[in-house]
């Protein structure tokens, strides 16, 4: 996972707006149990692609599995769901 995390380092180093490098390494922070770093990707995967259903419903996720912030990952699943009403609600990888 580390040399994961170092390859999407490197691809954000080239582009910082590349949205699905965020949320892949946010992906494998969860797999490592890092919920912070996890939420801090997918929140910039939404900050430069507001509508990115996956992210919102994997932060919501990291909210509610690694955080027990239940009312953040409702937020975050909402959000997804008015993004596209069809979302199912588990992670997205």
């Amino acid at each position: 996972m580390d040399g994961a995390i170092q390859e999407f380092d490197r691809a954000l180093s080239i582009d910082k707006n590349l949205a699905q490098a965020y949320f892949h390494r946010g992906v494998t922070y969860i797999d490592k149990g890092d919920y912070n770093r996890a939420i801090a990707d997918y929140t910039e995967a939404i900050r430069i692609n507001s509508n990115y259903v996956n992210a919102y419903v994997n932060r919501g996720i990291a909210y509610g599995d690694g955080k027990h912030d239940l009312d953040r990952a409702i937020a975050d699943f909402e959000a997804a769901l008015r993004i596209d009403p069809n979302t199912p609600m588990r992670g997205n990888y």
